[in-house]
């Protein structure tokens, strides 16, 4: 296996990325929509269901700074339409450290690389902070009624961020072992990976 990035890697991951990034939104959009007390809940659930494209990723592409490349081309992307900073901060800490748990493991650890995943996920969390930190100012310019904006603001506590920190490592890690054996039975018995 040759360990440097190649076209084909390349195109690999961007697929990967958009999908990925098309059914994150798809998912914490809906479920946000449904309920503002789902704002850091509905990040772990994206990542329940999102983990077996993280799993094949990995099994696709073992080489090095490919887990962080995916990571840094999302978040960057979500500094991009969002124009804050915090996605950035939590998603090159944890796609770093993603990155060197999955390494450790030769990228085929599936243990390490579902605890890879857990730290992967953390890149959404700056999402939710961004709200946390900013939330009446940010809902003002998205010209929200004072009556809307309480309502969402009502969710919004120190508990529910620590509570949606630990509830994403949960369900991260949920959706990682859901990934290895979707990898298993499916991915590598149609020849994917």
């Amino acid at each position: 296996m040759k360990n440097k990035l190649q076209v084909k890697d390349y195109i690999t991951m961007g697929i990967i990325v958009a999908v990925y990034f098309f059914g994150f939104n798809i998912i914490v959009g809906v479920l946000n929509a449904m309920s503002t007390k789902l704002l850091f809940i509905a990040q772990g659930i994206a990542s329940i269901i999102l983990a077996p494209l993280y799993m094949l990723f990995i099994a696709k592409v073992q080489k090095k700074w490919a887990i962080l490349t995916f990571g840094v081309i999302i978040t960057t992307i979500m500094f991009v339409m969002m124009g804050f900073a915090w996605p950035i901060l939590f998603g090159y800490i944890g796609v770093v450290i993603a990155e060197f748990i999955a390494r450790s493991g030769n990228y085929k650890s599936a243990n390490k690389n579902n605890i890879s995943y857990v730290f992967f996920s953390y890149w959404s969390i700056g999402l939710g902070l961004v709200y946390y930190i900013l939330g009446d100012k940010l809902l003002k310019a998205a010209n929200l009624t004072q009556e809307q904006i309480d309502k969402f603001m009502i969710n919004l506590t120190s508990q529910t961020l620590i509570i949606g920190v630990i509830v994403m490592a949960f369900l991260a890690f949920v959706g990682g072992l859901i990934g290895k054996k979707m990898l298993k039975k499916h991915f590598e018995r149609a020849g994917i990976v």
